[in-house]
């Protein structure tokens, strides 16, 4: 064994001790809640609402044209501005994007009525002609995650003469069936939606975040695994606890919707055979003339591969697709989300479009 110096001992120990400093004082101020950093920090301010709907623009940007972010319903979306130097916000501003988010609110009483036409007829068509009102542009580009993917392509497919360039579309859910054991209790109606709703008639935050751990039993181990790498550096355990928290921060699902979605999503499985029925209609996937992208996480256990396997068969076409070494979250979040994914979404987005030209005059 090569010896060692007493002064290097000394400086090792020394070393040890100020790590085990740092995760003492981490862990404490995580256990206790106390933030540890700024979450959603980048200027914005509202420019429509609609109902418990707010449209936000954030300051900057602009030479690249307006992207209008579109969030699942079941999480809040300051996961796209989670921190400083972790921010899908920030890195779209710095490209020239003219940034735009659509907040859904915290749905009540009054949201459990709200149907999948409510949000693909109404609030995105709504908030993309606020968005070409408030800029003077003449398309604005979508950028769907999650369920907030299947949203903006519904929108899109209902309407095929929305002005939308463009359409991201992250960890899109095409075959529910492999979302978990969840939607399997619910596909072979061992579990009916109304036996979830509670006294507001939505779907309570703590029953959603329940069918996600199902999905994921050794979260909570993984969890708190990366919780103590985390602790010996500021930074780290700061950006652990926004993300901790967000992903705990769920909300409720509303009713009609979520039977809704059961029923043709989960049960009749029409995502994939590209037709859906919307306001008294049958909605074709294939009219959507815009380009598409489809974002898949390799890792992602939410919204797994599989489950976005058929987005070809639904859209009548081969998708662009974009494969991230990352979870459910990661495709725009952390070092996987900065090395490949946000890099690939921002090339794609400011290529040339099918006239020739990167943007609207």
């Amino acid at each position: 064994m090569p010896s060692i110096s007493p002064a290097d001992a000394l400086d090792r120990i020394s070393r040890d001790v100020d790590r085990i400093k740092i995760r003492a004082r981490n862990g404490l101020r995580h256990l206790s809640g106390t933030p540890m950093g700024p979450i959603g920090s980048t200027p914005r301010q509202a420019v429509w609402t609609r109902d418990n709907v707010t449209l936000y623009r954030y300051s900057g940007g602009g030479a690249r044209g307006p992207l209008l972010l579109v969030h699942s319903l079941v999480t809040q979306p300051y996961v796209f501005d989670l921190r400083p130097g972790s921010s899908l916000v920030e890195d779209l501003v710095a490209a020239g994007h003219e940034v735009f988010l659509l907040d859904w609110g915290i749905p009540g009483p009054v949201e459990a009525g709200n149907t999948l036409e409510t949000y693909t007829l109404e609030y995105i068509p709504l908030a993309v002609a606020a968005i070409v009102e408030v800029t003077g542009a003449k398309r604005v580009d979508l950028l769907g995650y999650c369920l907030g993917a299947v949203l903006s392509l519904l929108a899109v497919a209902a309407q095929p003469d929305l002005p939308v360039r463009r359409l991201v579309a992250l960890a899109t859910p095409i075959d529910f069936g492999e979302l978990g054991p969840l939607a399997k209790l619910l596909r072979q109606h061992h579990l009916e939606p109304a036996d979830m709703f509670d006294e507001t008639g939505n779907v309570p935050a703590s029953l959603i975040l329940t069918g996600f751990r199902m999905s994921q039993p050794t979260g909570d181990i993984a969890t708190y695994a990366n919780l103590w790498q985390s602790l010996a550096n500021d930074e780290h355990a700061a950006a652990h606890q926004a993300f901790v928290g967000w992903s705990s921060a769920h909300i409720p699902f509303p009713g009609a919707a979520f039977e809704q979605m059961v029923d043709l999503m989960v049960r009749q499985d029409l995502l994939r055979t590209g037709w859906f029925p919307l306001g008294g209609r049958q909605v074709q996937l294939a009219s959507i003339p815009c380009p598409v992208l489809s974002v898949i996480g390799e890792r992602d256990n939410l919204v797994p591969p599989a489950a976005t396997a058929p987005f070809a068969e639904a859209l009548g076409r081969e998708p662009e697709t974009l494969r991230v070494p990352a979870g459910h979250a990661g495709l725009f979040v952390g070092r996987q989300a900065k090395k490949h994914g946000i890099p690939a979404i921002l090339q794609w987005l400011g290529a040339p479009d099918r006239a020739g030209s990167e943007k609207d005059e």
